[in-house]
């Protein structure tokens, strides 16, 4: 019995000890900041365990299995006694090549002093932010490229490596926002003058599956997808761009807000009919009138004074009830305008009376004269029957009488 308690707690610690490095790296977070597009980027480790009197550097893998040879590590300038931030800088060129090889990278954390390890391998996100792919964030509708005789700079991706500039192909594709929050954070960052990269976390990230259009022009890292920036419509668009390499580099999506705003225009006024009438069971579509025409905001909200006489849906259409009348309103979101209308419901214009009749015209399908009742008939045959039996009772009984 002892024998097997013995077992039991030899293979406790055993678990114990096994679980103890996993629940430590657990406890390890991290926190990221990119600070430039050509993919720098910083790294906040917490839940450290440091002697701040010593040095500790970090080394960045491709794969967790990966070694980082000596001269790969870098010295960690900023530490405290539980965390460090590392600093990825794309401008030394052992971390732009995994960096342009992958989205995910390792990283460890080691002390210079016996190179033993702190953080074994911790898994991080390269991936750049898509609207901090290129040199811009927001590029004006119509805008012209300086090698095309425009005067804005071509677009550059800082992520494609100088070495490998030839091994890239770009394309593009332009859509449209609909999102109208995203909308109206843009425009109040514009009026602001602040930073559009704000945005970034409510962006979408569903990257385009087809149409992708070839750019006009790349030479190195930079270059234009048209020589004059032209979207469709009006609006806020993605310019999305993608870099696809020949050679075993990951892809590069991202993408540029194209401004193709107009500039809004205030709603004055707006007006409905002043009545109308409805048929009981039918339905009438108001149509508000907007001054000026060209108003930039035409949403409006419906109601009726009497929903039980008529109800009015968010298109304006009436739908009749019973007789009677009810105001419909009309209130416009830009300004809170308001436009009336009395609706009365009437009777139904068919004509019919309840019996059927059509004016007072003759029928020609109609028999003329009196219709024989099947009543009557019955009762005149049943009458001479009777009348009939009754007599040739009577003279059969007056002749046995007579012979007595």
């Amino acid at each position: 019995m002892k024998k097997i308690r013995y077992y039991i707690m030899i293979l406790f610690v055993m678990v114990i000890l096994l679980l103890i490095p996993n629940i430590s790296k657990a406890a390890v977070e991290v926190t990221r900041e990119v600070y430039s597009n050509n993919g720098s980027m910083r790294f906040k480790f917490t839940g450290l365990n440091l002697d701040i009197q010593k040095e500790y550097e970090f080394g960045l893998s491709r794969t967790s299995s990966e070694s980082i040879s000596d001269d790969d590590y870098v010295l960690i300038d900023e530490k405290t006694s539980n965390s460090a931030t590392v600093d990825i800088k794309a401008s030394i060129d052992k971390f732009k090549q995994v960096i342009s090889a992958t989205d995910k990278g390792y990283i460890t954390i080691r002390k210079k002093e016996d190179k033993s390890e702190v953080v074994k391998a911790k898994e991080v996100d390269l991936k750049m932010p898509y609207l901090m792919v290129t040199n811009y964030t927001v590029i004006d509708n119509g805008s012209k490229f300086n090698l095309s005789g425009g005067d804005i700079e071509e677009i550059e991706c800082a992520l494609i490596p100088s070495g490998v500039i030839s091994e890239y192909n770009a394309y593009y594709q332009y859509e449209k926002i609909t999102n109208e929050n995203i909308i109206n954070q843009y425009k109040s960052i514009k009026a602001s003058k602040g930073d559009f990269l704000e945005l970034q976390d409510d962006l979408t990230t569903n990257i385009p599956k087809s149409n992708w259009t070839q750019w006009n022009l790349l030479s190195g890292n930079s270059g234009y997808p048209q020589s004059t920036i032209s979207v469709p419509e009006n609006g806020l668009y993605y310019l999305w761009v993608y870099f696809s390499p020949k050679s075993d580099l990951k892809d590069i999506y991202g993408y540029i807000l194209v401004d193709n705003i107009q500039p809004e225009i205030a709603l004055q006024s707006i007006s409905l009919p002043q009545t109308a009438n409805v048929e009981i069971g039918k339905t009438l579509n108001l149509t508000v009138q907007f001054n000026p025409s060209t108003a930039t905001n035409k949403i409006v909200t419906w109601t009726s004074s009497d929903s039980s006489v008529a109800t009015v849906d968010n298109s304006g259409k009436v739908t009749a009830i019973k007789l009677g009348s009810t105001i419909i309103t009309a209130t416009s979101q830009d300004g809170n305008k308001v436009a009336t209308c009395t609706v009365t419901v009437t009777a139904t214009s068919s004509g019919q009376n309840g019996s059927g009749a059509s004016g007072g015209q003759e029928d020609p399908t109609t028999a003329k004269g009196k219709i024989p009742q099947t009543g009557e008939n019955i009762l005149i045959v049943s009458s001479v029957v009777a009348l009939f039996s009754i007599g040739i009772f009577t003279y059969f009984k007056f002749n046995k009488f007579r012979g007595i």
